[in-house]
């Protein structure tokens, strides 16, 4: 019976803290990326995102997530593109020790595991497709920049 009890529990610990192998392919819009399943802290689905006064426009407002504020990024409005509105209400927040920030997306693809020939630096393989995969520092840094605040 403990061996089951201690498998079980083995299995579920994988489950929450995710494969380090494994990634997420999510869209927003259009646009497709993947990002690596270890760096995700949570996806919420539905919350009311807050305005934040005299902020940059790609920057919605905040949620609430276990009552830690976490910033809305529209990374459409980030890239200046037109019909940058995003409908659906799903945001992904990252898993960071220096910052509390999420992207506003579309749509949660699909969980996988690619083969180590279809991870590159800047993309991976999914179905013979190259996704780019989502640079979330590069939403700090331009965050930083546009905030005045330094490294």
């Amino acid at each position: 019976m403990e061996e089951i009890d201690a498998k079980t529990a083995e299995e579920i610990k994988e489950l929450y803290e995710g494969n380090e192998g494994s990634y997420l392919v999510f869209s927003i819009k259009k646009h497709q990326y993947a990002f690596k399943s270890s760096l995700i802290q949570e996806i919420v689905y539905g919350s009311k995102v807050h305005a934040i006064p005299f902020a940059p426009d790609y920057i919605e407002g905040v949620i609430n997530c276990r009552g830690n504020p976490y910033a809305v990024i529209n990374v459409l409005k980030m890239d200046k593109e037109e019909n940058n509105d995003i409908e659906e209400k799903v945001f992904l927040l990252f898993k960071r020790d220096d910052d509390n920030f999420c992207i506003h997306i579309s749509n949660i693809e699909v969980f996988f595991e690619p083969e180590e020939d279809d991870i590159y630096p800047d993309k991976v393989k999914y179905k013979f497709k190259f996704i780019p995969i989502f640079d979330a520092d590069r939403i700090e840094e331009v965050l930083c920049n546009d905030l005045g605040k330094d490294d």
